[in-house]
């Protein structure tokens, strides 16, 4: 008899032990990532002078849609998309503003929104498919992960975009502001972006 208690009670133990651990499984969560789309952050810098002097600014509007989940950042980004409404730009100077969306983007054709799709996306690099001057062409970009934040960094040629006009405008405008101490007028095809991505 007292055998017979003892291996109930060894098979009550294992069953029990057996369930604790379902219940363990059960209660693991797996860890997802969502772009947070309310705190995208876009800094640009362009360039003056000969010697290549940054002027900043900031896109100030972001709109995301495609936005999904994923297992970790590269595969939450891959396939979100974004435009931004240039008539957002902001360098804290009205007059430079004021010559950035008259005298550049509004000489580009079909550039109210500058638009793009994340694609490739690792937790280092990746592409950005960009529509500016009505034509989509390929921006890579590389990745620092760092948490729950990525900051992304990528540079435009605007001449890859053929906005070769649109840059001739707005030079003309900034002719003498852009002239350096050499005496040389220069505005840079370069656009740098540093974009601050939260999950």
């Amino acid at each position: 008899m007292k055998k017979i208690i003892l291996i109930l009670s060894f098979v009550t133990v294992l069953t029990a032990c057996k369930e604790s651990k379902k219940e363990d499984k059960q209660n693991v969560k797996t860890e997802t990532y969502q772009l947070n789309s309310e705190t995208a952050i876009i800094n640009w810098t362009g360039y003056k002078y000969t010697n290549k002097t940054g002027v900043k600014g900031q896109m100030q509007t972001v709109n995301i849609s495609n936005n999904k989940v994923g297992k970790d950042i590269s595969e939450a980004l891959t396939g979100v998309e974004f435009s931004v409404p240039v008539s957002s730009v902001f360098s804290n100077n009205e007059s430079r503003d004021y010559k950035l969306k008259t005298l550049f983007f509004a000489i580009m054709d079909h550039t109210d929104l500058i638009s793009g799709t994340f694609s490739n996306a690792s937790n280092s690099q990746g592409t950005i498919s960009l529509t500016l001057n009505n034509e989509t062409h390929d921006l890579p970009y590389t990745l620092d992960v760092k948490g729950k934040t990525a900051y992304l960094k990528a540079s435009v040629d605007l001449n890859i975009w053929h906005a070769q006009p649109a840059l001739a405008s707005l030079h003309t405008a900034c002719e003498l502001l852009h002239t350096g101490t050499d005496g040389i007028s220069k505005t840079w095809n370069t656009v740098d972006l540093d974009i601050v991505l939260n999950f």
